[in-house]
């Protein structure tokens, strides 16, 4: 019982992270405050590289700070899986 609550949890935070990132509604259509709020969502700093090559054409290299802001999501929640493991488990 208690997986199937975590399950349906993790799919509606999933799904708000995936809304926020602009993958269903573009950012620009957010208010401000709300387009703030997003820049520390992972999703939206991937949409964002990926729209930049695609839709408006921008080279490779100008998915620079995307790739960055990226790996530093990736750098941060690797230290918290870290930190958070429990070593000590049998």
């Amino acid at each position: 019982m208690f997986e199937v609550n975590i399950a349906v949890v993790l799919l509606v935070a999933l799904i708000i992270m995936v809304m926020l990132g602009g993958a269903w509604v573009p950012t620009f259509i957010f208010p401000a405050w709300l387009q703030k709020v997003t820049l520390v969502i992972p999703a939206r700093w991937a949409v964002d590289g990926i729209e930049a090559m695609t839709w408006r054409g921008l080279p490779l290299a100008s998915a620079g700070p995307t790739l960055a802001a990226l790996l530093g999501f990736s750098v941060l929640f690797a230290a918290l899986a870290v930190l958070r493991f429990d070593w000590e488990s049998e």
